[in-house]
């Protein structure tokens, strides 16, 4: 028995959502140990243009029959629709960074063109995520705190932007221990506690 046109239409916008859903979900680990972050991205939009492209032809479609409207007419716009706003509007969808500890504190670096975050969770590891034009970079390890000391032991190479394992919180931000006497101080080649704020 052939597949109806508005159940191949159900069948496209079911699978649209659920592999919307399911990258979206674990974009966090995806982007963080896979290189596929990239093509995630490109497949997550594909998915969002085919489910506006099935609510604007089921308007089309139901203006064009609505004197003889039937449920597989309506149905597939509406799914669709459905989806788009589950995607925009639902307040609780899954995030698979929700499985790591939590935050206790975090800080950000903005530049120019690049940007880069650090999260300090409680069972002591931390993550730096560092993103430019051209690259996107993780780095983890642990990390200890006494008073405004931090101890950081990196599990793999130091991020360019921290040249010291041990860093100072001062005035906001985090330094160096290396740079923490230089009276000439630029505070925005460093990171300040706090998320991004979007200040270039």
């Amino acid at each position: 028995m052939p597949i109806s046109k508005s159940t191949k239409r159900i069948i496209i916008i079911a699978i649209s959502i659920a592999l919307y859903s399911f990258i979206s979900s674990f974009f966090y680990h995806i982007d963080r140990y896979t290189r596929l972050s990239f093509f995630a991205f490109i497949l997550m939009a594909i998915c969002f243009i085919i489910l506006i492209y099935f609510v604007i032809k089921g308007v089309f479609q139901i203006y064009k029959e609505r004197r003889n409207l039937s449920f597989q007419v309506v149905f597939p716009s509406l799914f669709a629709l459905a989806g788009l706003a589950y995607i925009l509007l639902w307040p609780w969808n899954f995030n698979s960074e929700n499985l790591l500890s939590d935050i206790e504190f975090q800080a950000c670096y903005e530049g120019t063109q690049n940007q880069s975050y650090i999260k300090f969770r409680e069972d002591h590891s931390f993550e730096i995520n560092s993103t430019g034009i051209l690259y996107n970079e993780w780095f983890s390890g642990q990390w200890r705190k006494n008073a405004d000391t931090i101890f950081m032991d990196f599990d793999t190479k130091r991020p360019r932007l921290i040249s010291n394992d041990t860093i100072i919180i001062k005035n906001e931000h985090l330094l160096p221990i290396s740079d923490i006497d230089n009276d000439s101080l630029i505070y925005a080649k460093y990171y300040y506690l706090g998320y991004c704020k979007g200040l270039n």
